[in-house]
């Protein structure tokens, strides 16, 4: 712009200019003496003096006092960044003109362009740094999060399956020993009183050999099927199935069992039910659950076994009037880990790993197992089989 140009434009807008410069917060001006006395100052440059005392205190580098000495050909004595403030607070930088005439200095200046180009690209650049950081940041966070969830997950397995071995090995050594123990008192009692023996002590040591060699059995055939499905090594080989038929069959097995204590079997299969199923599986919780029921079941009591056909599952019900269970041991009857077992009216002993086992086969049909039951009330096991493939 030329100097005419300028001088028009001052004269015709001197008042304007005049109330902007004394208000603007972008162009600092101060007019001082010579000896540091602030003359004028605008609303810019009152905002940097943020010492106490002079205005002169609070310009740092250079000081007023360099100022002061700086001579040169023209009024225009000094260019550059002038710094306001103290060491211990906050320093603010600016570039200025500075200029002495009549023993006045007059200072003018504010944000270099430049700087401030700069200093936004720095700082979008950070942004962008920040920006990065913090998605870094979100994605460690997510995957040390999904780490816990797996050390969580994994650590509980771990929990289970050291409470499945301990229970697991506590059946071994006390479960299944004890049985043996009697077979071995009962039939060296036998070997050796057995010529002094009364025909009826015979016959009830004999019994109660019997009693335990079926125990040990049936414990030991648990075992050895829970440990094949441990390993995954049970063949599944479902098919079209008569209920009647595993009815029959498990009537046959069961029926000595529950005379012996006076129990009545009542199988109902309501419209020839029939299931898609494995037939060795559906024979082994059937057998579980039925020889549960009379274990639990009082003398002169019966149990009722119902099949009946619903839209896509057969359910299947055995039902006693037993001792019952409690809401709070209902959860923990389907887990090893647990071990919850109770003996039965006539004193039996279970191990719980009959249920754990009907669950897990219920479980590979994709069908559902649950109880029913109230304390000296009885309990109602259902358990679903799908009827079709």
């Amino acid at each position: 712009m030329s100097k005419s140009l300028l001088n028009n434009l001052l004269n015709e807008w001197r008042e304007e200019i005049e109330v902007s410069l004394l208000d603007t917060s972008s162009l600092c001006m101060a007019l001082f003496t010579l000896s540091g006395d602030l003359i004028i100052a605008n609303k810019a440059m009152k905002a940097l003096f943020n010492v106490p005392g002079k205005p002169i205190d609070s310009i740092m580098n250079p000081p007023f006092i360099k100022l002061a000495e700086l001579k040169a050909r023209t009024s225009l004595v000094y260019e550059g960044f002038l710094t306001f403030g103290d060491y211990s607070n906050v320093n603010t930088s600016i570039f200025v003109r500075v200029y002495r005439r009549d023993e006045k200095i007059l200072i003018l200046g504010g944000m270099d362009t430049e700087q401030l180009i700069k200093q936004n690209a720095i700082m979008h650049s950070l942004n962008r740094e920040i920006n990065n950081l913090q998605r870094i940041v979100i994605k460690e966070k997510n995957t040390l999060e999904s780490t816990l969830q797996k050390l969580n997950a994994t650590n509980a397995e771990l929990k289970e399956a050291n409470a499945t071995k301990d229970k697991f090995f506590s059946i071994i050594s006390h479960d299944l020993k004890n049985p043996f123990n009697a077979l071995l008192g009962f039939s060296d009692y036998l070997a050796e009183n057995l010529k002094e023996m009364e025909p009826d002590d015979v016959e009830e040591q004999i019994n109660m050999l019997s009693k335990a060699s079926h125990q040990a059995y049936n414990l030991l055939e648990d075992l050895l099927t829970w440990s094949k499905s441990q390993r995954g090594t049970i063949p599944f080989n479902p098919s079209s199935l008569a209920v009647q038929d595993i009815f029959d069959e498990i009537e046959s097995n069961l029926s000595d069992v529950a005379s012996c204590k006076s129990i009545s079997l009542i199988f109902e299969n309501k419209g020839n039910a029939y299931l898609y199923a494995d037939l060795n599986m559906v024979k082994t919780i059937l057998r579980n659950l039925v020889s549960n029921a009379i274990k639990f079941s009082a003398r002169n009591s019966e149990i009722r076994i119902i099949a009946e056909n619903g839209d896509l599952y057969t359910i299947i019900t055995v039902s006693d009037k037993g001792v019952g269970i409690s809401k709070k041991n209902i959860e923990r009857l389907w887990q090893l880990s647990e071990q919850y077992t109770t003996k039965g009216t006539e004193n039996e002993d279970g191990t719980g790993l009959g249920l754990v086992l009907c669950k897990e086969f219920v479980d590979k049909h994709k069908g559902k197992i649950w109880v029913e039951s109230e304390l000296g009330k009885g309990s109602d096991f259902k358990f679903t089989l799908p009827l079709e493939k």
